[in-house]
């Protein structure tokens, strides 16, 4: 029989898949866990109970969260519902404003945004693209649909096949835009689809592309046409973009099926006819029956605009420092478009702008850019992984990574930039923990929290809740699962001038939405501080109507204690002394599980997992805990000073536990919980252990 010691001191790999409870030849053994449910891996090492949260307004019908930080100190929280979006401010706890959208409440988790300055920016496939505005005293707020100077345009019609004849050239005019009558059918001629002809005195129109084939009846490359079908140009024309000659004119009034007026906006280089196909007339690319923008981003200062009905591959790129103008030209500071394609037709999900403009589509990721200044001459657009992007979850920045759901909805991946294979890579980040997306359904929702832990949090489809504690420059990713009570709908980060960040969520409780805060300072869940008079020890049960379960405690000093309750009728009774006003803080309680893997003792390829063992002695390292269970029994911190009966204080050292019976090594119960709202740190275990190698 053979003594050794082992000491585990940190949790940074977090909770790992079940499937790897064999790999004891992998780092992340030793730094992982079986569960961590309901605290945080903590980068200096150990773990610590999770943050519970504040109770802080009903929002009925709200469904999604989103940060407007226009600084650290002037950040607000807008808060999505059923055709609404409130103003949020996090530091008072109040609506600003309330203003009408044209979302559904069923629209509301497709809606994308970007966020430059005073002015948000929203689009959805489904809805014109809209914009919040701020003043810069952040007191006057508007939602209004975006107006273009010149909207996105494309050749969504076939332009006619007729030559246009300009009255004029210079810019600012507005001149006449006059067209001649279509061809005569010509057997040496190459005709393409939807081409118009005179032949025999009958128009007609290409149904596919053909040359030397005569239109008839009987012919199926052609068919007649008469009334609209022959018209050159349409009142619905009224605001396209001409280019001819060189230059571009916006229409602004129809005269005829065959005459326009417009305005010249880039000058033209001779008022000449311009033959068949040498012009061309770009209407609006987006419209109810097209399709308006899934996604929106800037880059270099240029508004971006991705994916509609009919376009689902294009992106367009406004003027710099024009957010409104997207008329394309082929100088370097106006707007253009470009297409990502590659051996698929893929639709664009996201676009994220990092060392270039990152296009997350459903089945890759592309890179765009250009060696130089971004213009339309030099943008260049490359595939770099072929992954493909979750088209429900929006991608989170964190540092100079991108974090994004892979295609299926279960894995996460980080996406940066490699100079060694210059280029996009995409790790998988939940390699060794993808048994959380899997359980819950997927992922929905990811947002980071800086402060105080650095956390990912992410919303899962369930309703659950899970973190990783994430810092790559001590190789700390890890994984933990959360319970918050209820099912969780949003969550989202608010950055402060000082200290943590104000992370919020919205819960469903009870079939109530409640806007919730995430604080350290909260021990329970939805909790509110109760005011309790001089000679009370109750309050009304409605004020707590939307909690499954009820758990109380109090703060005194350094002291933190629990307090039972009962209910009687209306009433919630505390067993709390009368004759002083105090306050109690009421929420819903949740239990912290920590479950260790047993300790691998021999190296690779030996092992020791096969061997009898028994447990001598049990060291914890505690930092200000209270009251932790360790496999089902309590552990007994408290230490009294002068005052034996005295309110007990949070244990922090060292708490030896002796005793253990002989059982296989790889079924030894490591499990640690701790279900009282009271604070709970765990900074390292050590263990002595007994081995039977026989």
């Amino acid at each position: 029989m053979a003594k050794t010691s082992t000491m585990k001191n940190n949790f940074s790999s977090g909770e790992l898949a079940p499937v790897l409870s064999t790999r004891t030849d992998i780092a992340q053994y030793g730094n992982g866990a079986k569960t961590l449910k309901n605290c945080i891996p903590l980068v200096e090492g150990g773990v610590r109970k999770r943050p519970g949260t504040l109770f802080r307004s009903i929002m009925a019908e709200a469904r999604r969260l989103i940060t407007f930080a226009t600084t650290s100190k002037d950040s607000y929280l807008l808060i999505l519902g059923a055709k609404s979006i409130s103003v949020y401010d996090p530091r008072k706890h109040t609506i600003v404003i309330r203003l009408d959208t044209p979302y559904e409440l069923e629209q509301v988790a497709d809606i994308q945004y970007v966020h430059t300055r005073y002015v948000m920016y929203f689009t959805h496939p489904k809805h014109p693209v809209h914009m919040l505005q701020c003043s810069e005293d952040f007191t006057n707020w508007q939602f209004s649909e975006l107006k273009y100077d010149v909207p996105p345009m494309d050749e969504v019609i076939t332009t006619p096949n007729v030559a246009l004849t300009p009255s004029g050239k210079d810019v600012g005019e507005t001149i006449s835009l006059s067209a001649s009558s279509y061809p005569t059918w010509n057997a040496a001629t190459t005709y393409f689809q939807d081409d118009r002809v005179i032949h025999l005195n009958s128009f007609w129109k290409a149904l596919r592309d053909n040359v030397n084939s005569q239109p008839t009846l009987e012919n199926d490359d052609w068919e007649s046409v008469e009334g609209e079908q022959v018209d050159a140009f349409k009142p619905e024309h009224v605001g396209a973009i001409i280019h001819i000659n060189g230059g571009y004119v916006r229409v602004t009034e129809f005269i005829s099926f065959w005459q326009l007026k417009g305005e010249v906006i880039v000058e033209l280089t001779a008022v000449v006819q311009a033959i068949a196909k040498s012009w061309v007339l770009k209407t609006a690319a987006f419209s109810d029956e097209l399709g308006y923008p899934k996604c929106i981003s800037f880059y270099k200062q240029r508004l971006v605009f991705g994916n509609t009905k009919k376009f689902p591959n294009k992106i367009w790129f406004s003027a710099v420092g024009v957010p409104t103008n997207f008329l394309e030209t082929a100088d370097d500071g106006d707007a253009f478009s470009v297409v990502s394609s590659s051996d698929q037709s893929h639709s664009i999900m996201f676009l994220v702008p990092t060392k270039g403009l990152v296009a997350l589509t459903s089945g890759a990721e592309f890179l765009i850019g250009s060696d130089g200044v971004l213009a339309p001459a030099s943008v260049q657009i490359d595939e770099h992984t072929t992954y493909g992007a979750y088209p429900l979850t929006r991608p989170c920045r964190v540092g100079n990574e991108l974090l994004f759901v892979q295609r299926g909805g279960e894995r996460l991946r980080a996406l940066s930039y490699r100079y060694e294979v210059d280029g996009l890579v995409s790790p998988e980040v939940s390699a060794l923990s993808r048994h959380i997306g899997q359980i819950h359904g997927g992922i929905l929702e990811i947002t980071y929290q800086q402060e105080p832990e650095s956390l990912v949090w992410l919303t899962l489809a369930d309703g659950k809740a899970a973190s990783i504690t994430f810092n790559r420059e001590q190789e700390v990713v890890a994984w933990a699962q959360h319970d918050f009570g209820g099912k969780v709908k949003s969550v989202c980060s608010v950055p402060s001038e000082l200290g943590s960040d104000l992370c919020f969520m919205l819960v469903e409780r009870n079939g109530s939405i409640v806007l919730e805060e995430i604080s350290f300072n909260a021990f329970t869940d939805c909790e509110r501080s109760i005011s309790l008079g001089k000679n009370e020890n109750s309050f009304l049960a409605s004020t707590v109507s939307e909690l499954t379960s009820i758990e109380a405690y109090q703060i005194d000093g350094e002291s933190q204690y629990s307090i039972g309750s009962t209910r009687s009728e209306d009433q919630i009774i505390l067993d709390v002394s009368k004759g002083f006003a105090q306050t109690v803080h009421v929420g819903q309680p949740f239990e912290v599980e920590i479950v260790m893997f047993p300790p691998e003792l021999s190296q690779v390829p030996l092992t020791s997992l096969s061997y009898k063992a028994k447990v001598l002695w049990m060291a914890f390292y505690f930092n200000k805990s209270q009251a932790p269970i360790f496999n089902g029994e309590l552990l007994n911190l408290y230490k009294f000073d002068d005052n034996i009966f005295g309110a007990p204080k949070p244990f922090t050292g060292r708490h030896l536990e002796e005793g253990g019976t002989w059982a296989d090594l790889y079924e030894m119960d490591l499990t640690i919980t701790h279900n009282k709202p009271l604070p709970f740190h765990l900074q390292a275990v050590a263990i002595d252990l007994a081995i039977n190698e026989r």
